[in-house]
């Protein structure tokens, strides 16, 4: 099994904190950087948007960085019988048809892990929503972060409407920065505006404390951390599913 954890809103963040970010956790978990890379357009390619993954070293990656010649990147970790790594950093920008965000894969780490990659990040870099998930490989983590290949984890979830509210390729207005939440997962890292959204006649701060849907987490002026446990997901999302604050909600769902 593995832990995904995905960041949105990501545009304020400069490759350099990222990094520095990136190799925080891996190295808070004992964990190698084995290949790091990045992509670069083709000066000859057949069409404008052509690119290819530069591999590099991580004193590479940081030099390239430096001075300003990249600004997204990915570092991993390699181990014998994990595809297509054991462990994964990456940092998106609107290039190469992708938006801007950080996705993570790490091979399942506790809720007191968890909690303590989460402070790193609200200290390291700046966005504006984030979901912490899993999955059972890292493959799955990986493409459910920017909604590709309709890799879905919730048996009441669409996974088309969150790839057609994403920015790049599909042009989507990103909901889910403000208005609107993917989906919930066990932890939901959320701004002052996914607060203030309407369940009725409560906020989704009232909503979540007066029905004791888990506890929201202050982690600085801006975001809070809404955990919730798992066995309360499926009836918290069939409630803010049906009021229309799932993006990914999949209309008609009951459980057979």
């Amino acid at each position: 099994m593995y832990t995904g954890i995905s960041l949105y809103g990501t545009e304020q963040t400069n490759a350099s904190s990222a990094l520095s970010l990136g190799v925080s956790i891996f190295e808070s978990l004992d964990f190698s950087i084995v290949g790091c890379g990045y992509n670069k357009y083709l000066k000859n390619g057949d069409h404008k948007e052509d690119h290819d993954l530069v591999d590099v070293t991580l004193s590479e990656l940081e030099n390239a960085i430096s001075s300003g010649e990249v600004n997204s990147f990915r570092i991993y970790d390699e181990k014998t019988g994990y595809t297509p790594w054991f462990a994964s950093f990456g940092l998106s920008t609107n290039d190469f048809g992708s938006f801007h965000h950080i996705d993570i894969q790490l091979p399942m780490v506790t809720d007191e892990i968890v909690n303590s990659i989460i402070r790193k990040i609200t200290s390291s870099v700046s966005f504006e929503y984030g979901i912490v998930y899993k999955c059972d490989k890292a493959s799955k983590a990986f493409y459910y972060s920017t909604g590709d290949n309709l890799v879905s984890i919730y048996p009441y979830e669409n996974p088309s409407l969150f790839k057609r509210d994403t920015p790049g390729r599909f042009n989507g207005v990103e909901t889910y920065r403000h208005s609107k939440l993917r989906m919930i997962y066990p932890f939901n890292l959320i701004n002052r505006q996914h607060l203030n959204i309407q369940i009725d006649s409560l906020t989704l701060y009232k909503w979540i404390i007066e029905n004791n849907f888990g506890e929201l987490i202050k982690l600085n002026d801006e975001l809070w951390c809404w955990a919730i446990d798992e066995q309360l997901i499926e009836p918290a999302s069939k409630i803010l599913g049906d009021a229309g604050v799932l993006v990914s909600w999949k209309q008609g769902f009951s459980k057979n």
